[in-house]
């Protein structure tokens, strides 16, 4: 395999990878507004899960490519549903995930799932080894929550199944359309 013929298929699957990511962070949007902002993680649990106060929806041709919004709800936002009609997909959102114990916050990066941001839910007091190894474990928890999240929809979206999901995402949109 040549080196030209490397670089050519590692951007094919950076693009096709962070267009997966785009559904993913749209169809957790779905997710958290169609089910209450519930979301049940296997082998973890249920969480309250929602959009914060930011979001980058993006495209990837038309006039203008990127709409971001802060402050707020912005996920009920007229002019998020405006970029969802045009076809844009998030790129990036804040998110807030919490259960009787914890709450993180964090930002999920559409390109390669990168957490940025992050807000830790509290542990102890100073800089002791005990304080440290439970951040690490908090922050383990949250990776294996997005992680648990993602293989999900891969699974849905490799199944038959996911013409279903298409249909009812297609018809949150239409209702988030029509309430403006």
């Amino acid at each position: 395999m040549s080196r030209e013929t490397l670089n050519e298929d590692l951007n094919f699957l950076k693009i096709n990878r962070s267009f997966l990511g785009r559904e993913f962070l749209t169809w957790l949007w779905f997710k958290s507004e169609t089910q209450n902002h519930k979301i049940k993680v296997t082998q973890l649990g249920e969480f309250q899960f929602f959009i914060d106060d930011r979001i980058v929806l993006c495209s990837a041709s038309g006039s203008v490519r990127e709409n971001s919004l802060k402050g707020g709800s912005p996920g009920y936002a007229q002019e998020a549903s405006a970029a969802l009609i045009a076809g844009k997909m998030l790129q990036e959102a804040k998110f807030v995930l919490q259960n009787q114990q914890s709450h993180w916050s964090f930002c999920l990066c559409a390109d390669d799932l990168s957490l940025k941001n992050i807000r830790l839910p509290a542990v102890g007091q100073g800089d002791s080894q005990e304080h440290i190894l439970g951040r690490l474990e908090l922050a383990g928890t949250l990776n294996e929550i997005i992680e648990q999240l993602y293989k999900e929809y891969m699974d849905l979206r490799m199944s038959s199944d996911f013409t279903k999901e298409a249909a009812l995402i297609q018809q949150w949109l239409e209702e988030k359309i029509s309430s403006y």
